[in-house]
C-alpha cells in the first residue's frame, strides 16, 4: 500500500493527493491500485452538501456500479437510513479484507472491514457494472 495514501491531509471537495475528501481518495486509490476505470470526480460535491451529495452517489451507482460481496477494489458505502454518509475503499492488507478511508476527525487510515461495519447502520459494497459484463 503507497504510503501516499495514508499521508493525505483531509479537504472537503479535495480530488487530488494529498489534499482529498473520502470520495477523491477512494476513487485515485482504486484507480491506481486496482486499475479499475476512474468515476465521476464530482467537484462540486462537499460534505456539507448533503443534498448535492445524495444526487451525485444516486446518479454514479445508476450510471456504472451494482452491488457485490467486498472484495480488494469495491467501494464501501456508508449509509445511515437511505444517505450515503461516507466511502471507503475496500483493500487487502495483511491477506483480510480492510478498508482505506479518509474523514475530518481521524485523517487517512486503513481499518478492518468489521470496524468499519460496526460504525454504521448499513454499509453497501460496490462494484463496476461494465466489468461484470465482461467477466
Amino acid at each position: 500500500m503507497p504510503s501516499r495514501y495514508l499521508t493525505a491531509i483531509y479537504q472537503d471537495g479535495g480530488r487530488e493527493l494529498p489534499s482529498v475528501d473520502c470520495w477523491g481518495l477512494t476513487t485515485i486509490a482504486r484507480s491506481e491500485l486496482y486499475g479499475l476505470p476512474g468515476l465521476s470526480k464530482f467537484g462540486e460535491v462537499t460534505r456539507l452538501g448533503i443534498h448535492a451529495f445524495q444526487r451525485s452517489y444516486r446518479a454514479e451507482v445508476g450510471r456504472a456500479l451494482e452491488r457485490c460481496e467486498p472484495f480488494p477494489g469495491a467501494i464501501a458505502a456508508a449509509m445511515k437510513g437511505d444517505i450515503c454518509a461516507h466511502v471507503a475503499l475496500v483493500v487487502l492488507k495483511d491477506d483480510r479484507l480492510q478498508v482505506l478511508e479518509i474523514n475530518p476527525g481521524s485523517g487517512a487510515r486503513i481499518i478492518r472491514l468489521q470496524e468499519f461495519k460496526d460504525n454504521y447502520m448499513t454499509v453497501v459494497f460496490y462494484r463496476d457494472r461494465d466489468l461484470c459484463k465482461q467477466a
